[in-house]
């Protein structure tokens, strides 16, 4: 069993594209990028941390948005593998929404064997893994004398990176 991390996916978010300058034409070939990445490196065993900002809901007319986004990231999440846990985002939806999706369960933020999980960065006396700037930080930073780390998917391929890599680090 792996544990994995990722952040600010922002599936079905067409603007996010544009935005950050991701390499892909569209939505749809973004979503299929990410999932296949996911599902190369995760196994139904392991254990992955999403970071925040897991999706977006496309619209449809008269469906509200919270009834769009259960629908859609409960598809998501019947897809790819492994257990997944979530750290809310900036962009994830508040309240009971998030206990109807398929989320093994669901944190403000989470300290994991002497490193913060979080998604934005945070002040810290632990290394601190985190998402939301996407590519306006390097994958490894200093702030304060501590270590973070951005694991944005615009930082990390599009892919899953495991926990390993910031354990054999210390």
């Amino acid at each position: 069993m792996a544990i994995w991390l990722i952040s600010d996916t922002h599936f079905y978010h067409e603007n996010i594209i544009k935005y950050c300058g991701r390499p892909f034409k569209s939505a749809a070939e973004m979503n299929s990028a990410m999932i296949g990445n996911w599902n190369r490196v995760v196994s139904d065993d392991d254990i992955v941390y999403h970071l925040g900002d897991f999706t977006m809901a496309p619209y449809e007319e008269g469906v509200p948005y919270k009834d769009r986004y259960e629908k859609v990231a409960n598809s998501l999440l019947d897809i790819l593998k492994g257990k997944k846990y979530l750290i809310r985002g900036n962009h994830d939806p508040r309240g009971g929404i998030l206990q109807k999706c398929h989320w093994e369960d669901c944190y403000r933020e989470l300290e994991l064997n002497g490193f913060l999980l979080s998604h934005r960065p945070k002040e810290s006396h632990v290394p601190n893994i985190h998402g939301h700037v996407h590519d306006q930080m390097p994958f490894w930073y200093l702030e304060n004398n501590i270590d973070k780390f951005n694991v944005s998917a615009d930082m990390i391929g599009f892919t899953p990176i495991n926990f390993e890599v910031f354990t054999s680090m210390r």
